[in-house]
């Protein structure tokens, strides 16, 4: 009784958490295509900041093109998120009864909370790991990195299992799973975000508003930090899943270019993280 009780509850949060997730990128989607656009250095938006970009891509391919692919990410995200929450609250009691073993004393909650996460998100990235490729190639079917691709034929896709079947066909198996170890190393995201809330908690600098917009406020740096310092790495993982082949380090560049080419979109990510913040608040 009590270990179906646990079961169906972590089945209630992973599809709460699944449906959240869902109508939140819905909202966010264009700043999500636009972001994905910059990061692989589509040469139609060279030189484009996120409004301008966004500007272009309205005048030039219309609405639908900013959402194109957001069927392929609304089913990934549901998928993921279901794995991540039911194997989070699967893994949380297991740590934290391993933990309270091991030291026979009771468990850190954040040290209980970090691993479960992380090792949760793991799963969750290994399992959608194709997905998340297949989303990528659907946002960028008819996009050019450079000039080159003008000669080459576009390769277009019917949704989602036509795009695995393809993949997979022509680029080999092992194709699907591009960009997985960057998501694993990614997955250390929460824990960046958790140290960055403490310190800001220890500190604060909205005490003067009241205690709610303080949480949201030191909630909201926190993400912004643990994304400028993870987006180079978000940038890479976008390339190896859209099989971009171009250098991030060219010889000729000046360091500060080739640093500017790792954060390629990255306001795109901050507006979508401070407008994602606003509507799970």
């Amino acid at each position: 009784g009590q270990k179906r009780r646990e079961i169906s509850k972590d089945v209630i949060h992973a599809i709460a958490g699944s449906v959240g997730s869902a109508l939140s990128i819905t909202v966010c989607y264009p700043l999500e295509t636009v972001r994905t656009r910059l990061q692989v250095g589509d040469t139609f938006l060279k030189g484009c900041n996120s409004i301008q970009a966004t500007s272009r891509l309205l005048k030039r391919e219309g609405l639908r093109s900013l959402y194109r692919g957001w069927y392929s990410l609304v089913v990934t995200l549901m998928i993921m998120s279901f794995i991540y929450f039911y194997c989070f609250h699967t893994l949380r009691r297991r740590v934290g009864d391993f933990l309270i073993v091991s030291s026979e004393g009771p468990a850190n909650k954040v040290v209980v909370d970090l691993m479960a996460g992380y090792l949760a998100g793991c799963v969750a990235v290994i399992v959608t790991g194709p997905l998340w490729l297949v989303n990528t190639r659907l946002k960028l079917q008819y996009v050019k990195f450079n000039k080159q691709d003008d000669k080459k034929p576009n390769k277009t896709y019917n949704g989602i299992l036509h795009c695995l079947y393809n993949v997979a066909k022509d680029e080999g198996l092992l194709t699907l799973w591009n960009g997985t170890v960057t998501s694993i190393i990614l997955s250390l995201n929460p824990a960046i975000q958790l140290g960055v809330y403490e310190m800001f908690k220890r500190r604060p600098l909205m005490a003067f508003a009241g205690q709610d917009v303080e949480h949201f406020f030191n909630a909201l740096l926190a993400k912004f930090v643990s994304t400028i310092v993870t987006y180079p790495i978000q940038v890479i993982q976008t390339m190896q899943r859209a099989n971009v082949n171009e250098s991030l380090s060219r010889s000729s560049d000046s360091r500060f270019n080739r640093v500017l080419r790792l954060y390629r979109g990255l306001e795109s990510k901050l507006l979508q993280t401070c407008l994602n913040s606003a509507l799970m608040f």
